[in-house]
């Protein structure tokens, strides 16, 4: 193991350290929650009086409001339209507590860059700083749920508008937290050509799980209880696998590769030697030619 890859992996350890220090221990009432992420996702709704629609088309930064069973929450997203009405539009979402939110977009998307598609980079609720994610997203499987509801009708509302300005088809990418609403919103929505999970894998309670017996920590809920709530696997396996173009990393401490690599397509699973963190500093090139592939096997698969 290179000397990159051991900082890798302290940096991994350190992080998930930190976020499991600073996740509220509320025992089991933090796991007990009465409704579904779909039924959270249908009581979230972009507030359009507040959103004018040619923003979200528009170059820059617009706010969105969203009116949910919480109540009011803003969000953001950063537009860069393509010169052509008619490309396709590449949605991105950042990862858990990434801020600003924009960060890894920057990235592996650099403005400079030239790219043959709008692209929209999506701020999930409670990302308005560094903390919010943690202390208020991760206070109970609803806040959580509504972290997730937020970003997806956030999603959908961004692609209807660029669709009826004609935006040939959609391809939506996220990295960790990112990967899976990425995969939610395929598999909830079915409204995308290709997807493009980075260094994530839609079981997210095997990751909550793995950090658990990592720092020796006893979770309020059993195994099952804890899949039943946080395994989104049954919303991924309505995805056609042959449109998603997964990338993991073969060190990582968040998504263990053993435990999140059966789930796809070993032909189209694109692995790095680098650890979690470490893989959303040093993979841009490896990550744009993953997401550029996606968008050419779009544009010769039309539904």
């Amino acid at each position: 193991m290179s000397v990159r890859v051991k900082i890798g992996q302290q940096v991994d350890w350190m992080t998930l350290y930190v976020m499991n220090r600073r996740i509220s221990d509320n025992g089991a009432a933090r796991f007990e929650c009465p409704v579904t992420l779909q039924d959270v996702l249908a009581q979230t709704h972009v507030i359009e009086d507040e959103t004018p629609l040619y923003q979200v088309t528009a170059p820059g930064e617009h706010k969105i409001r969203l009116a949910t069973r919480m109540g009011d929450i803003e969000c953001a997203v950063t537009v860069r339209p393509a010169a052509e009405a008619s490309a396709p539009l590449l949605l991105y979402h950042h990862g858990l507590a990434e801020y600003p939110y924009t960060s890894t977009w920057n990235r592996l998307l650099p403005q400079k860059l030239s790219i043959p598609a709008h692209t929209v980079a999506v701020q999930a609720p409670y990302h308005t700083n560094i903390a919010d994610p943690i202390r208020i997203g991760f206070s109970s499987t609803e806040h959580l749920y509504q972290m997730l509801a937020g970003s997806l009708r956030i999603m959908q509302y961004v692609q209807e508008q660029f669709a009826r300005q004609g935006a040939a088809f959609t391809v939506v990418s996220g990295v960790s937290w990112g990967g899976i609403t990425s995969l939610l919103y395929e598999g909830l929505f079915g409204a995308t050509r290709a997807t493009v999970p980075l260094f994530a894998s839609p079981k997210l309670s095997q990751v909550i799980w793995d950090a658990a017996q990592m720092f020796g920590r006893d979770l309020p809920v059993s195994r099952d209880e804890l899949d039943a709530l946080l395994d989104f696997t049954p919303i991924y396996e309505h995805i056609d696998r042959r449109q998603v173009f997964p990338v993991l990393a073969e060190h990582d401490l968040f998504f263990r590769l053993e435990n999140h690599a059966p789930l796809y397509d070993e032909e189209s699973l694109v692995t790095l030697p680098l650890s979690h963190v470490g893989a959303m500093w040093f993979s841009n090139g490896a990550v744009r030619d993953q997401v550029f592939k996606a968008l050419d096997w779009a544009t010769d698969h039309p539904h």
